[in-house]
């Protein structure tokens, strides 16, 4: 009980929550995890990558060997010797709650829900130990609310970001069907609680906090390794602020391009939400929406990319004048965007040469070739492949037009018809996201440069310059005139 005396008010009260939390959805439990049950296992991938962040083993080496480091070589630097007490409260934090953890799942013994979904069994077996009983609470849950809190503790500045991430890594628990809501509410209630017992623990030895008035906050030196972090993020993020465009697209594109290799299940799990219980992806042609663009809107833009720049030049050449009065340079210049961006780069370049396979091809969508990551160069298509999307590209195209109708202000309305064609491919099983992603980033570079270098074009690219061919004078001569015989 001592633990408990030693409770603020508000500590105490959020404490409650969590308790009332628990009760409140015992009774909801099943119904969540017969829901979750029912998900294609394409959808969960992600999530069964997430979930290995609640893992101790990824917390208990760094912090260790980040204390033996500071013990050995004996740092005398205040700085440093702070950095092995964060590394052993948060170390001895995890492992007092995974201990109290593990007691409260051997002695409640409650079945996880594979046992319910498998045999509909929610009795306890008490004092089990067999893992399938040892739902309450959520160790996973538990290591990383005990991490987390760890941190809030030191670094309140930034504990609702915090809390997201644990939030996040918790509810992979429920999604990937090893736990129920109830233990997860215990697991945060287990990591709480641990990690204010050991709080209240350095406060007596006075290191990392310091008490004023029965109220702990953070020492100097913890402070000051936190400004020092956020200084150090602030620089980075000046630094690109101070990039050209391209140097920042390419960051953008990089940082995308180690996410989507460090998650490939992110392009499964986001194809997973349109992928039906049939078998088969929940969108094709026929559809009334996909039809919409396809027949509608997709002529009316290649309208406008192609056809009328063409005339354009003609009506320049012949008759000297413009179309919707806009130059005829600005009128080539998008039709230079479709023939390089999307015709040469996107559709002959990466969607002939990567061979990455399109999504109903692949074997985790019931095809026979294997997922790859993004940027892979493979030869699991021959042609027209999945890496990148055509459709995107060329209504990515929008953008341009509006630069040349200066309509700017527009550009919300593009983009949100460049993210339903990204949605519609992916819902069609013809792309993955990081298809349409990379396919924008592309297309929109492409559309940047363009402008720059056609903006040193005059505006009738010297056609008035060039005398018209007059067809009347022009003697046409007969086959029998031509034929010396």
């Amino acid at each position: 009980m001592n633990i408990l005396n030693s409770l603020s008010p508000e500590e105490k009260r959020n404490s409650l929550y969590l308790i009332l939390g628990i009760a409140v959805f015992v009774f909801f439990d099943y119904s969540i995890a017969h829901f979750f049950h029912n998900i294609n296992y394409q959808t969960k991938s992600l999530f069964e990558t997430l979930t290995h962040f609640g893992d101790s083993l990824y917390f208990f080496v760094p912090t260790i060997l980040v204390w033996c480091f500071v013990k050995i070589f004996n740092n005398k630097n205040p700085t440093i010797k702070t950095f092995g007490d964060i590394s052993i409260f948060i170390f001895l934090t995890i492992l007092l709650s995974g201990v109290t953890a593990q007691i409260f799942k051997h002695i409640i013994g409650r079945p996880r829900p594979i046992l319910y979904n498998s045999f509909e069994k929610t009795s306890l077996e008490i004092f089990s130990f067999d893992s399938k009983w040892h739902s309450f609470p959520s160790g996973h849950t538990t290591t990383i609310f005990a991490f987390i809190f760890c941190l809030i503790f030191l670094f309140p500045k930034i504990k609702n970001i915090l809390i997201i991430i644990a939030v996040i890594i918790a509810s992979t628990r429920v999604i990937v069907g090893a736990h129920f809501i109830s233990d997860i509410f215990g697991g945060v209630l287990v990591a709480y609680l641990s990690s204010i017992f050991l709080r209240n623990k350095f406060i007596q030895q006075e290191k990392l906090f310091i008490d004023k008035d029965n109220y702990f906050q953070s020492n100097d030196e913890v402070n000051k390794i936190f400004k020092n972090i956020n200084k150090f993020y602030q620089s980075l993020f000046s630094i690109y602020l101070d990039f050209n465009f391209y140097f920042k697209i390419l960051t953008i594109t990089l940082l995308l391009s180690i996410i989507f290799f460090l998650f490939p299940n992110l392009d499964i799990t986001v194809s997973g939400l349109f992928f039906g219980q049939n078998g088969s992806f929940i969108a094709t042609e026929q559809d009334w929406f996909i039809y919409l663009i396809r027949k509608m809107i997709m002529p009316l833009l290649a309208l406008l990319v192609f056809f009328i720049p063409l005339a354009s030049m003609a009506k320049q050449y012949f008759f000297k004048e413009k179309i919707l009065n806009i130059p005829t340079r600005d009128w080539m210049y998008v039709f230079t965007c479709l023939i390089i961006g999307t015709g040469v780069v996107v559709n002959s370049i990466f969607k002939n040469l990567w061979g990455r396979a399109r999504p109903n091809d692949t074997l985790e969508f019931n095809g026979e070739e294997p997922f790859t990551i993004p940027w892979l160069n493979v030869d699991y298509c021959d042609t027209n492949c999945s890496f990148v999307s055509g459709d995107v590209s060329f209504f990515t195209l929008s953008l341009a037009i509006l630069i040349i109708f200066n309509k700017q202000s527009w550009n919300t309305y593009a983009y949100i018809s460049i993210g339903l064609i990204s949605l519609l491919r992916i819902m069609e099983g013809d792309h993955f996201f990081s298809d349409t992603i990379m396919s924008f980033i592309i297309t929109y570079v492409i559309i940047k440069i363009l402008y720059k270098i056609f903006q040193n074009f005059p505006e009738d690219l010297n056609l008035n310059l060039i005398k018209p061919i007059n067809i009347s004078k022009i003697k046409w001569r007969s086959r029998k005139d031509s034929n010396p015989d």
